[in-house]
């Protein structure tokens, strides 16, 4: 049965722009949740405590209550951390890594529990809560946050390169789409590969800061948990030590960040790629 020009033209469209809304639906906004709800914890944590501390004149329950916000939401994000970690598909090295966050997860989470019970007490009084809030605060400051930006940056780096997989199939599958729509020569397809070719250099940058951001937090995050190599006599041997420069000790003190901003980077490229798409879809139906 043969249908008419217009059928197969809407047909082929159809099927064009579906494969859009797989790519957007089962990729990219799905690594977007445990990033966010971290940055709204950390965001409510941080209102919690200038509560605490603020100049107001609060009660021993209120400051409990205020204690209690912060630990609650402090647990949920250990959870939702490690879950995400613990779904994770890495290799071996990574894999080290994941498991010494998700035990420093465990450690902080019994942290939390502690502060918890103490806070319980009948007869506790107002200066032990705040010396709980002050506590607290330093731990908080020294131990977790540095450790949950590393914990984060691995999570990001992982969802990174997993979405652009996702959506750098998706562009080999519209370029296929898009040679089908020239041999049944339904549309001039000039518009078409113009943006496909500029989304293609987009995923190509993003690869690029994908994998520099993975090189560095492997350098300064994974490496370091591998197992010591046995060393000769001849390696032992000890070495001047070297000064490091200013831009050197730079780096090294804003490894974390610098892989956040890496990582942020890869996927605007990549928001870019997906916008082009959807110029390709407006093209399309036109």
């Amino acid at each position: 049965m043969k249908y008419p020009v217009n059928t197969m033209k809407h047909t082929r469209i159809t099927l064009f722009i579906s494969s859009f809304a797989i790519a957007i639906f089962g990729g990219l906004f799905m690594s977007a949740p445990s990033a966010q709800a971290t940055e709204i914890t950390a965001s409510l944590i941080n209102t919690a405590i200038a509560k605490e501390e603020s100049a107001e004149t609060l009660t021993a329950e209120q400051r409990k209550a205020i204690l209690k916000e912060v630990i609650s939401a402090s647990q949920n994000e250990i959870k939702t951390l490690t879950d995400t970690l613990n779904d994770l598909k890495l290799d071996d090295a990574w894999s080290l890594a994941r498991d010494h966050f998700v035990a420093t997860l465990a450690t902080s989470s019994k942290y939390y529990a502690g502060l918890e019970a103490r806070l319980a007490k009948e007869d506790i009084s107002l200066d032990e809560i705040k010396a709980i809030a002050t506590d607290l605060k330093a731990w908080r400051e020294t131990t977790y946050t540095p450790a949950l930006k590393e914990t984060g940056n691995l999570i990001l780096i992982i969802q990174t390169e997993t979405v652009h997989g996702v959506v750098q199939l998706r562009a080999i599958k519209i370029g296929n789409d898009i040679k089908k729509l020239d041999k049944q020569k339904l549309v001039n397809t000039d518009a078409l590969k113009k943006y496909l070719t500029q989304a293609e250099h987009s995923l190509k940058n993003a690869k690029i800061l994908t994998d520099k951001a993975k090189g560095i937090y492997f350098t300064t995050s994974v490496a370091p948990l591998q197992p010591k190599k046995e060393v000769s006599a001849e390696e032992l041997k000890p070495i001047a030590p070297q000064e490091q420069s200013p831009a050197e000790e730079l780096a090294e003190i804003d490894s974390q960040d610098q892989v956040r901003d890496l990582a942020k980077e890869s996927l605007k490229e990549i928001k870019a790629a997906y916008e082009l798409f959807f110029k390709m879809n407006d093209r399309i139906r036109k």
